[in-house]
């Protein structure tokens, strides 16, 4: 009887062995032959599953973006945190401040250092995303600053979030974990009316 092959199944296991071997060795650790040695696979069978390098990428970071996204969604579920504090843990949710959100990072950056070593725009605007979803979910609630300037706001958190995770990933012993959180928390109050500081 032949054996049946869960394709599906496969996929998401290259997906994590890949995922471990850039937490592992960084993004020239990702190659296809280190690859199939974690996942005891020979290059050819992952080649059948990802023809390219980076459309194995692509797939690992659209499983970081769905941990990212699924963790965003899970805070703002959360019914005994203020509209305030879901937005100061959903921003927080993207910074590499334990192990997890560390490892997503470094797969982030990989992937960043690999679209632009292939000559394509590496920046992808999720941060800014966020913050611009943040921006109107607290204007919503009717808590922002009337005088606030967006744009500006938008472009001055979106720098304060990448520099604090380049710095958390690069040299994370010179920003702690509670300074990490008292920029952003700073950052966000600075967006809010003063009755909802």
């Amino acid at each position: 009887m032949p054996k049946l092959i869960d394709h599906e199944k496969k996929k998401e296991q290259i997906v994590e062995y890949t995922w471990q071997s850039i937490v592992n060795s960084g993004a020239k650790g990702a190659t296809v032959r280190n690859i199939a040695k974690l996942a005891e696979m020979t290059p050819g069978q992952i080649r059948y599953y990802y023809p390219t390098h980076s459309s194995l990428l692509n797939a690992v970071m659209e499983k970081v973006n769905h941990k990212v996204a699924q963790r965003i969604r899970e805070i703002f579920g959360q019914k005994n945190l203020t509209e305030k504090e879901r937005v100061i843990q959903a921003i927080l949710a993207v910074l590499p401040l334990d192990d997890d959100r560390y490892a997503d990072m470094e797969v982030w950056m990989a992937f960043q250092y690999e679209i632009h070593e292939a000559g394509t725009n590496s920046m992808g605007d999720e941060i800014r995303l966020l913050i611009q979803k943040s921006l109107q979910h607290l204007n919503e609630k009717q808590m922002l600053q009337e005088d606030l300037p967006v744009e500006l706001t938008v472009m001055r958190a979106h720098a304060l979030i990448d520099g604090l995770a380049l710095h958390k990933l690069l040299t994370p012993d010179r920003i702690d974990n509670e300074n990490a959180m008292k920029l952003i928390r700073d950052e966000v109050h600075s967006w809010l009316q003063e009755e909802y500081r």
